[in-house]
Parts: structure tokens; C-alpha cells; sequence
């Protein structure tokens, strides 16, 4: 499947590309200015599908496991702000810092429960 996304991706801007090129540099089929133009914008917006990768959104989604990945990137941000805590830790060793980090932390361990919860669940 994501061989296809990759696939889908270029030839969609490779599509748009040729289209653009058709519409500009083949005068011999003389294409009313207005249907040339038509017929690049219709290039262009194909083109910025292709690298906007907007057609993912048509294809179903890869993933089983998504739960288990929403946790896991809820636990990276924890351990950001766990960091960040650390930090100010070190520079200002105070009650209220200390608790933040306490909370921080009682917080990863909590998220880690859940991960283990949601392991193995498909969608």
C-alpha cells in the first residue's frame, strides 16, 4: 500500500507536468486560449496533488494499529515536557518545579499502562 501512495504521488505529478507541457508547447493543436489555459490549471492543480501527496486521502489508511500509535505519540510529548521540567529543574530547584515534574512523570507512568492496554488492538 505504500509502495502505491508513492506510486500515486508521482504519477500524479508527472500526469500534471505533461499536461502543462501538452497545453503550452504543442500549438499545432490549437487550443482556444481559454481551453490552453483551462487545460494548465487543470495541470497544476494535478501537479499539486501529486507532491501535496493529497491522494492519501482517497486510499485507505495503512495503519491497524492506530490507537497504540496516538498513545505512543502522547507519551513522546509527555517526555518532552518532562524534559522541559528537567531543565528548569536544574536551573530553578524549587517546590512548584518539583511538582511538575512528579506530575510529568506519574503522568508517563500512566501512559505507559495504556499503551500496554491498546498493544496488539487493531484500529
Amino acid at each position: 500500500m505504500r509502495k502505491l501512495r508513492k506510486i500515486l504521488a508521482l504519477g500524479f505529478t508527472l500526469l500534471g507536468t505533461v499536461l502543462v507541457f501538452l497545453a503550452i508547447l504543442v500549438p499545432a493543436i490549437s487550443l482556444h486560449l481559454q481551453l490552453q489555459v483551462l487545460v494548465v490549471l487543470v495541470g497544476l492543480l494535478i501537479i499539486e496533488a501529486g507532491v501535496w501527496r493529497l491522494t492519501s486521502a482517497v486510499l485507505p489508511e495503512e495503519r491497524k494499529y492506530a490507537a497504540l500509535r496516538t498513545e505512543v505519540n502522547a507519551f513522546v510529548e509527555r517526555v518532552r515536557l518532562l524534559n522541559a521540567h528537567g531543565v528548569k529543574l536544574q536551573a530553578r530547584d524549587d517546590e512548584m518545579t518539583r511538582e511538575d515534574f512528579r506530575e510529568t512523570l506519574n503522568a508517563l507512568h500512566d501512559a505507559v499502562d495504556r499503551i500496554a492496554e491498546v498493544a496488539g488492538r487493531e484500529l
